[in-house]
C-alpha cells in the first residue's frame, strides 16, 4: 500500500504538478462573481464564505506545486525594486493597486446584499469578464493528461484510477462553471426587462471567450496579463484578429463553445426544474 501511495505523489509532484487544480481554481472565480454581481439574492453570505473556502482550498493545492518556479520571478523583482530600477518600482507599485483593488472588492461582495450598478460593480463585471475564459478553457487541458499518460512514467492504475477521473471531472465542472455564469447572467437581463440581449450577450461572451482561449493556450498569456500587460495583450489582440489561422482556430472554438454551452444549458436547466418539482412533491413525468 505504501508503494501504491508513493507511486501516486511521484505521479502527481512530477509529472502532474497541480495544473488542473489551478486552473479549476481560476475557472470557479467567474461563478462566485455571476453570483454576487447578477444573482446576489440568491446566495446567502454563508454559503458565500462556503464557496470562498473550498475555491480557496482548491486554489491552495493547484498553487503549492507552482510556488518551485514562481519563487525565482518574484525573487528577481524584489532584488530589482531594491536596487532602484525604475520599471520593477512601478511593476510593484501596479500590483499593490490591483491588490488593493481585489481587496476593496472582496468587501464589497460580503458586504452588499445586492448588487448595485456602482464603480466597483463595473469593476468587478470587468473581472468577471477576464476570468470567464478559464471555464471553458479546462476542455483544452486534455493535453496534460494525453501528456502524463503517453510519458511511460507513470503506471497504469495511476492513470486509469486517478488521473482520468480527476481531468473528467475538472473540464466537466468547469465549463459548468462557465454555463451557471453565463445563465446568472441571462437572469441579470431578464430581471432588466432586457430579454432581447440574452441570445446576443451569450453569443458575444462565447466570441470573446474563444479568443481569451486562443490567447491562453497557444499564446500563453494569463487573465491577470490584461492588468500586467495590457500593452502586450492588445497588440497580440489585433495581430491574431488579423491572421487567417488564428482566426480558424477561433472561429472553431467558437462553434464548440455555442454547441456544447446550448447542450449543458438544457441539462442544467432541467435539473434544476426537475429539483423545484422535487421540492414541491411533484413527479417530473407527471408534471
Amino acid at each position: 500500500m505504501r508503494s501504491l501511495f508513493m507511486d501516486l505523489f511521484a505521479s502527481f509532484s512530477y509529472i502532474y504538478s497541480g495544473w488542473i487544480f489551478w486552473n479549476l481554481f481560476l475557472a470557479f472565480i467567474p461563478l462566485i462573481l455571476s453570483f454576487v454581481l447578477f444573482r446576489r439574492a440568491h446566495i446567502s453570505k454563508t454559503w458565500l464564505w462556503v464557496c470562498c473556502a473550498f475555491i480557496g482550498f482548491i486554489g491552495v493545492i493547484g498553487f503549492l506545486p507552482r510556488a518551485y518556479y514562481l519563487a525565482p520571478s518574484w525573487t528577481r523583482l524584489m532584488q530589482a525594486v531594491i536596487a532602484g530600477d525604475r520599471s520593477s518600482l512601478l511593476r510593484l507599485g501596479w500590483l499593490i493597486l490591483l491588490a488593493a483593488i481585489c481587496l476593496g472588492l472582496s468587501f464589497s461582495i460580503f458586504r452588499r446584499k445586492q448588487s448595485a450598478r456602482s464603480w466597483l460593480w463595473w469593476v468587478g463585471f470587468v473581472v468577471f469578464v477576464a476570468f470567464l475564459p478559464n471555464a471553458p478553457y479546462l476542455l483544452t487541458d486534455i493535453i496534460h493528461l494525453i501528456r502524463g499518460t503517453s510519458s511511460g512514467l507513470i503506471s497504469t492504475w495511476v492513470v486509469a484510477l486517478v488521473f482520468i477521473p480527476i481531468h473528467v471531472s475538472a473540464i466537466l465542472l468547469g465549463f459548468e462553471a462557465y454555463v451557471i455564469s453565463l445563465i446568472n447572467q441571462g437572469a441579470y437581463l431578464k430581471s432588466r426587462n432586457m430579454q432581447a440581449f440574452i441570445l446576443p450577450t451569450e453569443l458575444l461572451m462565447h466570441g470573446l471567450n474563444a479568443v481569451g482561449i486562443y490567447l491562453g493556450r497557444f499564446i500563453r498569456f494569463n487573465s491577470w496579463d490584461l492588468a500586467t500587460e495590457p500593452t502586450s495583450v492588445l497588440i497580440t489582440t489585433l495581430n491574431a484578429l488579423t491572421a487567417r489561422r488564428p482566426l480558424i482556430v477561433i472561429g472553431v472554438t467558437f462553434i464548440i463553445l455555442t454547441v456544447f454551452y446550448w447542450i449543458m444549458k438544457q441539462v442544467t436547466l432541467g435539473l434544476k426544474l426537475r429539483i423545484d418539482y422535487a421540492r414541491q412533491g411533484l413527479d417530473v413525468i407527471e408534471g
